[in-house]
Protein backbone atom coordinates (compact mmCIF):
# COMPACT_ATOMS: atom_id res chain seq x y z
CA UNK A 1 0.00 0.00 0.00
CA UNK A 2 1.69 3.05 -1.05
CA UNK A 3 0.79 6.34 1.41
CA UNK A 4 -1.53 8.04 -0.27
CA UNK A 5 -3.65 4.38 -0.34
CA UNK A 6 -2.75 4.85 3.32
CA UNK A 7 -4.13 8.30 3.75
CA UNK A 8 -7.35 7.65 1.76
CA UNK A 9 -8.47 4.79 4.18
CA UNK A 10 -7.63 6.91 7.00
CA UNK A 11 -10.09 9.70 5.27
CA UNK A 12 -12.51 7.13 4.82
CA UNK A 13 -12.59 6.10 8.64
CA UNK A 14 -13.03 9.70 9.40
CA UNK A 15 -15.92 11.10 6.83
CA UNK A 16 -17.75 9.69 4.39
CA UNK A 17 -19.16 13.67 4.01
CA UNK A 18 -15.28 14.05 2.45
CA UNK A 19 -14.49 10.93 1.24
CA UNK A 20 -15.35 11.12 -2.25
CA UNK A 21 -14.77 14.88 -2.97
CA UNK A 22 -11.00 13.92 -2.11
CA UNK A 23 -10.31 10.56 -3.47
CA UNK A 24 -12.09 12.14 -6.82
CA UNK A 25 -9.24 14.47 -7.08
CA UNK A 26 -6.86 14.04 -10.07
CA UNK A 27 -3.17 13.45 -9.91
CA UNK A 28 -1.23 16.29 -7.47
CA UNK A 29 -4.25 18.01 -6.36
CA UNK A 30 -5.15 14.18 -5.09
CA UNK A 31 -1.94 14.48 -2.32
CA UNK A 32 -2.38 18.09 -1.62
CA UNK A 33 -6.07 17.85 -0.29
CA UNK A 34 -5.62 14.40 1.14
CA UNK A 35 -2.47 16.00 3.31
CA UNK A 36 -4.94 19.09 4.25
CA UNK A 37 -7.75 17.01 5.32
CA UNK A 38 -5.29 14.69 7.55
CA UNK A 39 -3.87 17.43 9.26
CA UNK A 40 -7.06 19.17 9.45
CA UNK A 41 -8.30 15.84 11.30
CA UNK A 42 -5.25 15.30 13.22
CA UNK A 43 -5.06 19.17 14.22
CA UNK A 44 -9.14 18.71 15.24
CA UNK A 45 -9.04 15.72 17.30
CA UNK A 46 -6.34 17.40 19.72
CA UNK A 47 -8.73 20.61 19.96
CA UNK A 48 -11.71 17.68 20.68
CA UNK A 49 -9.87 15.28 22.88
CA UNK A 50 -12.33 14.39 25.89
CA UNK A 51 -9.26 13.79 28.19
CA UNK A 52 -6.99 16.37 27.63
CA UNK A 53 -7.07 19.14 29.46
CA UNK A 54 -6.57 23.04 28.23
CA UNK A 55 -2.77 23.22 29.11
CA UNK A 56 -1.86 19.86 27.29
CA UNK A 57 -4.29 21.09 24.07
CA UNK A 58 -2.34 24.34 24.42
CA UNK A 59 1.10 23.36 24.56
CA UNK A 60 0.41 20.25 21.61
CA UNK A 61 -1.67 22.58 19.20
CA UNK A 62 1.22 25.55 19.01
CA UNK A 63 3.72 22.82 19.26
CA UNK A 64 2.08 21.60 16.13
CA UNK A 65 2.24 24.98 14.79
CA UNK A 66 5.60 25.83 15.83
CA UNK A 67 6.46 23.07 14.06
CA UNK A 68 5.36 22.90 10.66
CA UNK A 69 6.92 26.29 10.14
CA UNK A 70 10.28 24.94 10.40
CA UNK A 71 12.41 22.56 8.53
CA UNK A 72 10.75 19.74 11.28
CA UNK A 73 11.64 15.91 10.77
CA UNK A 74 9.60 13.15 12.09
CA UNK A 75 11.60 12.93 15.09
CA UNK A 76 10.57 16.42 16.17
CA UNK A 77 6.61 15.24 15.93
CA UNK A 78 7.88 12.59 18.38
CA UNK A 79 9.32 14.48 20.91
CA UNK A 80 6.17 16.70 20.35
CA UNK A 81 3.53 13.99 20.82
CA UNK A 82 6.08 11.85 23.54
CA UNK A 83 4.12 11.98 26.73
CA UNK A 84 0.42 11.88 25.10
CA UNK A 85 1.09 9.42 22.30
CA UNK A 86 -1.00 6.92 24.29
CA UNK A 87 -4.38 8.76 23.95
CA UNK A 88 -3.62 10.54 20.55
CA UNK A 89 -5.30 8.93 17.60
CA UNK A 90 -2.67 7.64 14.58
CA UNK A 91 -4.32 10.31 12.35
CA UNK A 92 -2.51 12.80 15.07
CA UNK A 93 0.68 11.14 15.62
CA UNK A 94 1.34 10.97 11.96
CA UNK A 95 0.80 14.18 11.26
CA UNK A 96 5.07 14.05 9.78
CA UNK A 97 4.10 11.29 7.68
CA UNK A 98 0.90 13.36 5.93
CA UNK A 99 2.97 16.29 5.41
CA UNK A 100 5.18 14.00 2.65
CA UNK A 101 1.91 13.89 0.44
CA UNK A 102 2.32 17.09 -1.71
CA UNK A 103 4.94 17.71 -4.15
CA UNK A 104 7.35 20.37 -2.55
CA UNK A 105 5.93 23.30 -4.93
CA UNK A 106 2.43 23.02 -3.21
CA UNK A 107 3.05 21.60 0.66
CA UNK A 108 4.08 24.57 2.16
CA UNK A 109 1.31 26.25 1.20
CA UNK A 110 -1.00 23.59 3.20
CA UNK A 111 0.99 23.27 5.96
CA UNK A 112 1.13 27.40 6.42
CA UNK A 113 -2.75 26.74 6.94
CA UNK A 114 -2.44 24.30 9.94
CA UNK A 115 0.43 25.81 11.38
CA UNK A 116 -1.74 29.18 11.47
CA UNK A 117 -5.20 26.96 12.38
CA UNK A 118 -3.47 24.97 14.95
CA UNK A 119 -1.87 28.13 17.13
CA UNK A 120 -5.22 29.92 16.70
CA UNK A 121 -6.98 26.87 17.97
CA UNK A 122 -4.89 26.51 20.72
CA UNK A 123 -6.26 29.95 21.50
CA UNK A 124 -9.39 29.04 21.46
CA UNK A 125 -8.45 26.18 23.84
CA UNK A 126 -7.04 28.36 25.82
CA UNK A 127 -10.09 30.64 26.07
CA UNK A 128 -12.50 27.63 27.00
CA UNK A 129 -13.77 27.82 23.33
CA UNK A 130 -16.28 30.53 24.54
CA UNK A 131 -18.82 32.44 21.99
CA UNK A 132 -20.77 35.18 23.36
CA UNK A 133 -21.25 37.34 20.32
CA UNK A 134 -21.79 36.70 16.67
CA UNK A 135 -18.36 37.93 16.24
CA UNK A 136 -17.15 35.34 18.28
CA UNK A 137 -19.11 32.87 15.77
CA UNK A 138 -17.56 34.69 12.86
CA UNK A 139 -14.14 34.43 14.24
CA UNK A 140 -14.14 30.91 15.01
CA UNK A 141 -16.04 30.22 11.71
CA UNK A 142 -13.29 31.80 10.14
CA UNK A 143 -10.15 29.98 12.19
CA UNK A 144 -11.23 26.88 11.44
CA UNK A 145 -12.97 26.90 8.06
CA UNK A 146 -12.62 29.95 6.40
CA UNK A 147 -9.11 29.79 6.03
CA UNK A 148 -9.38 26.02 5.43
CA UNK A 149 -10.97 27.04 2.11
CA UNK A 150 -8.83 29.88 1.50
CA UNK A 151 -6.20 27.48 1.38
CA UNK A 152 -8.35 25.32 -1.25
CA UNK A 153 -8.34 28.14 -3.35
CA UNK A 154 -4.55 28.30 -3.44
CA UNK A 155 -4.77 24.58 -4.70
CA UNK A 156 -7.22 25.02 -7.06
CA UNK A 157 -5.08 27.86 -9.01
CA UNK A 158 -1.88 25.99 -8.64
CA UNK A 159 -3.22 23.14 -10.26
CA UNK A 160 -5.29 24.24 -13.49
CA UNK A 161 -5.22 28.29 -12.57
CA UNK A 162 -8.87 28.59 -11.44
CA UNK A 163 -9.70 31.76 -10.03
CA UNK A 164 -12.18 32.37 -7.34
CA UNK A 165 -13.95 35.32 -5.24
CA UNK A 166 -12.45 34.53 -1.73
CA UNK A 167 -14.77 36.51 0.32
CA UNK A 168 -17.18 33.65 -1.16
CA UNK A 169 -15.08 31.25 -0.18
CA UNK A 170 -14.87 32.23 3.41
CA UNK A 171 -18.34 32.02 3.31
CA UNK A 172 -18.56 28.48 1.97
CA UNK A 173 -16.09 27.46 4.63
CA UNK A 174 -18.48 29.45 7.08
CA UNK A 175 -21.38 28.07 5.74
CA UNK A 176 -20.22 24.13 6.42
CA UNK A 177 -18.96 25.09 10.15
CA UNK A 178 -21.95 26.50 10.88
CA UNK A 179 -23.85 23.98 10.14
CA UNK A 180 -21.82 21.58 11.91
CA UNK A 181 -21.95 23.15 14.82
CA UNK A 182 -25.85 23.48 13.86
CA UNK A 183 -26.47 19.91 14.32
CA UNK A 184 -24.08 18.91 16.94
CA UNK A 185 -25.53 21.39 19.22
CA UNK A 186 -26.02 18.32 21.43
CA UNK A 187 -22.40 16.21 21.40
CA UNK A 188 -20.77 19.78 21.82
CA UNK A 189 -22.87 20.61 25.25
CA UNK A 190 -22.16 17.10 26.39
CA UNK A 191 -18.71 17.90 26.49
CA UNK A 192 -19.52 21.44 28.00
CA UNK A 193 -18.58 23.07 24.71
CA UNK A 194 -21.08 25.73 23.10
CA UNK A 195 -20.24 27.46 20.06
CA UNK A 196 -23.91 29.24 20.25
CA UNK A 197 -23.75 32.91 20.94
CA UNK A 198 -25.49 34.21 23.90
CA UNK A 199 -29.30 34.05 23.93
CA UNK A 200 -29.22 32.26 20.09
CA UNK A 201 -32.10 29.77 19.73
CA UNK A 202 -32.18 27.37 16.84
CA UNK A 203 -34.09 29.82 14.54
CA UNK A 204 -30.84 32.11 14.75
CA UNK A 205 -28.23 29.69 14.02
CA UNK A 206 -30.07 28.48 11.22
CA UNK A 207 -30.66 31.69 9.83
CA UNK A 208 -26.65 32.53 10.32
CA UNK A 209 -26.14 28.99 8.20
CA UNK A 210 -28.46 30.60 5.99
CA UNK A 211 -26.40 33.53 5.35
CA UNK A 212 -23.49 31.77 4.61
CA UNK A 213 -24.89 29.27 2.40
CA UNK A 214 -25.94 31.84 0.00
CA UNK A 215 -22.26 32.86 -0.56
CA UNK A 216 -21.57 29.49 -0.55
CA UNK A 217 -23.53 28.61 -3.26
CA UNK A 218 -22.22 31.45 -5.12
CA UNK A 219 -18.94 30.31 -4.81
CA UNK A 220 -19.78 27.17 -6.07
CA UNK A 221 -22.23 28.34 -8.86
CA UNK A 222 -18.93 30.40 -10.37
CA UNK A 223 -16.67 27.78 -10.87
CA UNK A 224 -16.67 25.88 -14.18
CA UNK A 225 -16.91 22.09 -14.59
CA UNK A 226 -13.57 20.69 -13.11
CA UNK A 227 -11.82 19.57 -9.36
CA UNK A 228 -12.78 22.40 -7.76
CA UNK A 229 -16.52 22.51 -8.37
CA UNK A 230 -16.46 18.72 -7.90
CA UNK A 231 -14.76 18.84 -4.70
CA UNK A 232 -17.38 21.48 -3.51
CA UNK A 233 -20.56 20.46 -5.01
CA UNK A 234 -21.10 17.64 -2.70
CA UNK A 235 -20.54 18.80 0.54
CA UNK A 236 -22.44 21.86 0.18
CA UNK A 237 -25.38 19.75 -1.13
CA UNK A 238 -25.59 18.01 2.11
CA UNK A 239 -25.35 21.61 4.48
CA UNK A 240 -28.12 21.72 2.77
CA UNK A 241 -30.15 19.52 3.19
CA UNK A 242 -29.00 19.33 7.21
CA UNK A 243 -30.23 22.69 7.49
CA UNK A 244 -33.47 21.58 5.79
CA UNK A 245 -34.31 18.97 8.18
CA UNK A 246 -33.84 20.70 11.00
CA UNK A 247 -35.75 23.80 9.91
CA UNK A 248 -38.31 21.02 9.39
CA UNK A 249 -38.06 19.45 12.96
CA UNK A 250 -37.61 22.77 14.77
CA UNK A 251 -40.93 23.97 12.70
CA UNK A 252 -42.30 20.93 13.57
CA UNK A 253 -41.77 21.46 17.09
CA UNK A 254 -42.77 25.06 17.41
CA UNK A 255 -45.81 24.14 15.59
CA UNK A 256 -46.60 21.47 18.04
CA UNK A 257 -45.95 23.34 20.88
CA UNK A 258 -47.94 26.55 19.53
CA UNK A 259 -51.43 24.10 18.50
CA UNK A 260 -50.97 23.05 22.77
CA UNK A 261 -51.04 26.33 23.56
Amino acid sequence: MTLLDDAHAVVREYSTTWYEPVTSMPPGLDEAVSCAYLLMRGVDEIEDHPSLGTADKSLLLRGVGRLLQTRFTADDFDDLFRNHRAVLPAVTLRIAEWTALPSPDIGPRVYETFATMAERMAQWAEAGFVVRTATDLDRYTYAVSGTLVLMLSDLWAWHDGTRVNRTLGVAYGRALQSVNILIDRDEDTARHVDFWPDGWRTADMIAYARRELAGADAYLAALSPGPARTFCSEPLERAHRAVRLTAGLHDGVNGEEGDGA
